[in-house]
């Protein structure tokens, strides 16, 4: 069993997360790929601020699904813009390439799991 609880997990600033703008709070909710059987490399929340973005980046052999918990996002996938709302999701799949900016003057927090292809 694994147990946390939020105050024992400690955000972690990455500055032009893929290359985007600004800085991007992650906090791991899992550590993977030891805490995911292997099967994936992250299990995230991430709080993006107004004016920050995750910048365009591809998964290879890998799959990338994503959740919004609140705020709003401009999602962009394989050149197609996605505005994104709390409870949409999507899932980046093998050779998606795609980027993901917080819209709007409210943070943008989501979460994230991207999983081992095989």
């Amino acid at each position: 069993m694994i147990y946390r609880k939020k105050s024992d997990i400690k955000p972690i600033p990455i500055e032009h997360c893929m290359g985007g703008e600004g800085t991007v709070m992650m906090e791991k909710l899992l550590d993977g790929p030891a805490e995911m059987y292997g099967k994936g490399r992250a299990y995230v929340r991430h709080t993006i601020h107004p004016g920050v973005t995750i910048g365009s980046h591809t998964h290879h052999d890998e799959m990338e699904t994503m959740v919004i918990v609140s705020g709003k996002a401009l999602h962009i996938i394989n050149g197609e813009r996605q505005h994104l709302l709390p409870g949409d999701i999507i899932a980046a799949q093998d050779g998606d390439s795609h980027q993901i900016a917080c819209e709007g003057d409210e943070d943008l927090v989501l979460i994230a799991q991207v999983l081992f292809k095989n």
